[in-house]
């Protein structure tokens, strides 16, 4: 049990140094109480450092729930996607790139291969290795949605917009139940300064969550939708 006479900087230390969730439960809220009277730069990154610790602590065990749903289902794709994500979230890119490396190796004409490296060489920013992987893969299999995504994923990164939407564009095309090239379109169609195209693209996948049922889903975009509206709005 942790004792009640520590102050909320020894709770974090101590629970950094040893994981003991009774200490990361009793320091929030005195840091949270602490910001609520006076808040100050170095309180403010305590308590952001004690929310990091927590959060890296949650996504080990994330990847503990990952790795065993491979082991008992290889050909489930997501938890391969979910794996390499956790992964990239702990800057442990090099443990995905080798393991994926190594299955794309022993199976070179394996799409799923093509996909997860590349996945994985993507978000280690690894751009080049990754638009290897692609091309490789466009080769055995020139339509597939997948990969063409990812290459669009990979020309966002490169300072190519256009050849970006036009992947992105191709990959709804191919797979129409699969809205992430959307979503990457509206947030790339922003940053370029093209807000009613932006506009249209999150009222595409408003009405498509609706059309099929998804009210939750379309509440986060109806809600960018309203930004960007009441943004084009003030600027008219």
């Amino acid at each position: 049990m942790v004792h009640v006479s520590l102050t909320k900087d020894e709770l974090l230390d101590r629970y950094e140094a040893t994981g003991d969730e009774e200490a990361y439960r009793a320091a929030r809220p005195l840091y949270e109480e602490a910001l609520g009277q006076a808040p100050d730069a170095r309180l403010l990154v305590r308590y952001g450092y004690l929310l990091e610790c927590h959060g890296r602590r949650s996504l080990r065990q994330a990847v503990e729930q990952y790795e065993r749903a491979i082991e008992l289902d290889p050909s489930f794709d997501k938890a391969h996607y979910q794996l390499i994500g956790a992964r990239a979230g702990l800057r442990e890119h090099e443990l995905s790139i080798d393991r994926y490396e190594r299955r794309l190796s022993a199976a070179p004409t394996d799409l799923r291969q093509h996909r997860f490296l590349a996945s994985a060489y993507l978000l280690a920013g690894q751009f080049s290795k990754a638009r290897s992987v692609i091309d490789a893969g466009l080769k055995l299999a020139p339509e597939d949605p997948m990969l063409i995504e990812l290459r669009g994923d990979v020309r966002s990164h490169l300072g190519d917009p256009d050849g970006a939407l036009a992947d992105w564009r191709r990959a709804h095309e191919l797979e129409p139940g699969n809205l992430s090239s959307i979503y990457s379109s509206a947030f790339l169609l922003e940053r370029e300064g093209r807000p009613q195209a932006a506009i249209e693209a999150w009222l595409y996948i408003v009405d498509w969550c609706e059309s099929q049922g998804y009210e939750l889903g379309a509440e986060w975009p109806k809600r960018e939708l309203e930004r960007l509206r009441r943004a084009a709005s003030g600027r008219a």
